[in-house]
């Protein structure tokens, strides 16, 4: 395995975790709230709309792994923004009293 497929499995590997995180969080209904969330989440959807053609067919070897590179940090960002508001937002301190 070369240095360039080797680098892809990972994005993949990331933007899968970071996606299933997301999708738990969709159907525990702790959907985004706030103002940051709902803009990095159509950021990295326009993003990905705008590069579907050149993920399909892209004009060279090294386009998709940037592509997918910079997917992966949008979806990844908006992960943890995601989180970061769920958290947030929860009843329950941190670390409560003992």
């Amino acid at each position: 395995m070369d240095f360039d497929e080797t680098e892809m499995r990972e994005a993949v590997r990331e933007l899968a975790e970071a996606l299933e995180t997301m999708l738990n969080l969709i159907k525990a209904d702790a959907l985004p709230a706030t103002a940051e969330a709902h803009r990095r989440m159509r950021e990295a959807m326009a993003f990905l709309d705008e590069s579907t053609d050149r993920i399909a067919t892209p004009d060279t070897p090294g386009e998709v792994l940037d592509l997918a590179k910079a997917l992966n940090g949008l979806v990844v960002s908006t992960r943890e923004q995601i989180l970061a508001d769920a958290v947030a937002a929860s009843p329950v301190p941190d670390h409560p009293g003992m």
